[in-house]
């Protein structure tokens, strides 16, 4: 899809890093990119993601940073949070960022790290209510050391009994979409650039990020449902499709199925579908909410923290949609051929046309300025701080086999990353070198693309106009993390047409 054009101000303005986890979908980057948009008139939004899709920033012209996250199993967990606390810190001061604005639902020890290493920037906890019964609350005492905590809201928050339902430490935002800032494409246009007949009545399915379950069965019952009706068209994204597939027997059904590949932000072409089937994830909600969109929710069951269902079935009691549960397939195929019927689809759209339009991400961006001249933090934020410390110096202290004994004891789970430092050989770009036996190529590079950031092969990403000081900086700080082998490569030219040879 072609980049979006959006206006920016020609005078310099102070950057602001907009942080986010991996998550296991897009929605902590869709919501940064709604930040971004409501900033950038005021400041320079500057991205530092651990999310590998975080390319899709470069649709709307914006910069930033990729740093794995411990799962990607590059760098062993014991000493993973202390290279995020380097990478982050040395991104801020790279940069001069005023203010680092995290959207999470657990902040990294490594970020409070940073945190604490950068008393004078201003740091914002970004914090999604619907927690789902039973998950951990300690990250929630994480906020003491944060100068400000938002929670977006939610349309469902009526229905949130979370562990953030009754937290006061947060300041209540609107709900943030990106539909506060995005002016959909007319039907025809949308339907063309999707590959869709707009004169056919048309169904999204998008259930789900393709990584936390198998969304296959729900996803073939709702779409044999609809493609009951022979005049009906179905639009399938990529995501639905990752893990399995959703079958199909060919012939005319297959014809009038069309898979979406690479769309983002799939919020500008909804005007192309009379209905869709989702998932229940913050973000697709409010934007086929918002959007006017009759929908039927399947909520899924293994989403980490986020409530899906609580959230999903709130919302289809007070009458903006429809749910099903996904592990019953008859539920999803019934609930599915409602959506034919012109009846329910009108008092659905009728529904969600008297929602407000969104502005959270605006409210937002006034907080972020008021966090600027935010005042010194608590005596409990310094007593969190040592507990912080004290965490991090006896993950390293235990080393990964004793951390891994401590996280069976407590049922965490094992540790990701290899048990000691990768070995590799660094390279700034592809490697056509031999293979050489146990030593693996880690790649240097500001290429901000999906084919890069999702290869199997280790990267060092740096932002596009990091300087001379700043990529022997990097240099030194995967010297720390990987067991580089083999001889220094020389820099090719960076800012002023430096090279060097650390």
């Amino acid at each position: 899809m072609d980049r979006l054009e959006h206006p920016g101000p020609a005078t310099a303005r102070p950057a602001i890093v907009l942080a986010t986890s991996n998550g296991t979908g897009m929605g902590h980057l869709t919501r940064q990119l709604s930040v971004a948009l409501a900033v950038e008139q005021d400041y320079e939004p500057l991205f530092f993601s651990l999310s590998s899709a975080v390319g899709v920033i470069g649709h709307y012209q914006f910069r930033g940073e990729y740093c794995p996250s411990r799962e990607r199993g590059w760098i062993p967990q014991v000493n993973w949070q202390s290279y995020l606390r380097e990478r982050l810190t040395a991104f801020v001061r790279e940069t001069g960022a005023k203010a680092v604005l995290f959207d999470g639902v657990v902040p990294y020890l490594g970020l409070l790290r940073a945190r604490m290493d950068l008393p004078e920037v201003a740091f914002v906890w970004q914090r999604r209510g619907f927690w789902r019964p039973g998950v951990r609350t300690a990250p929630l005492r994480s906020a003491a050391l944060f100068d400000l905590v938002l929670e977006p809201g939610d349309l469902a928050s009526a229905g949130d009994t979370g562990a953030t339902a009754d937290c006061d430490d947060a300041v209540a935002l609107p709900p943030i979409s990106l539909t506060e800032h995005l002016e959909p494409l007319p039907r025809a246009e949308a339907a063309a650039e999707l590959g869709l007949d707009p004169a056919r009545p048309t169904a999204l399915i998008t259930l789900s990020s393709g990584v936390l379950n198998d969304v296959a069965a729900p996803g073939a019952a709702a779409l044999t449902a609809l493609l009951e009706d022979p005049e009906w068209q179905v639009a399938v994204t990529r995501s639905a499709l990752s893990r399995g597939g959703i079958p199909l027997d060919g012939g005319g059904e297959a014809a009038r199925c069309v898979e979406l590949s690479g769309v983002y932000p799939l919020a500008r072409y909804l005007a192309a579908f009379d209905c869709a089937v989702a998932a229940g994830g913050y973000n697709s909600v409010h934007e086929l909410l918002y959007a006017g969109l009759p929908t039927l929710f399947v909520p899924n069951r293994s989403s980490g923290t986020d409530d899906q269902p609580a959230r999903t079935r709130w919302l289809a009691e007070a009458g903006f949609a429809l749910f099903a549960d996904e592990t019953d397939l008859d539920a999803v195929r019934a609930q599915a051929r409602r959506l034919h019927d012109a009846t329910v689809r009108a008092e659905l759209a009728a529904a969600c046309g008297k929602l407000a339009r969104p502005t959270g991400s605006s409210a937002a961006a006034a907080e972020l300025t008021r966090s600027l001249a935010c005042e010194p933090r608590s005596r409990r934020a310094r007593l969190f701080e040592a507990e912080t410390v004290a965490r991090l110096t006896a993950m390293r202290a235990l080393g990964p086999r004793g951390t891994a004994v401590i996280r069976t004891a407590l049922r965490r789970g094992p540790d990701s990353g290899p048990p000691r430092p990768m070995a590799v050989r660094v390279t700034e770009g592809p490697d056509a070198a031999p293979a050489t036996a146990g030593v693996t190529p880690l790649m240097l590079t500001d290429r901000l693309e999906a084919d890069v950031l999702r290869s199997g092969t280790p990267v060092e990403h740096l932002i596009d106009t990091a300087g001379r000081a700043y990529r022997e900086q990097r240099l030194r700080i995967a010297r720390r993390y990987y067991d580089v082998r083999g001889k220094p490569i020389t820099l090719r030219a960076a800012a002023g047409g430096n090279t060097t040879t650390p």
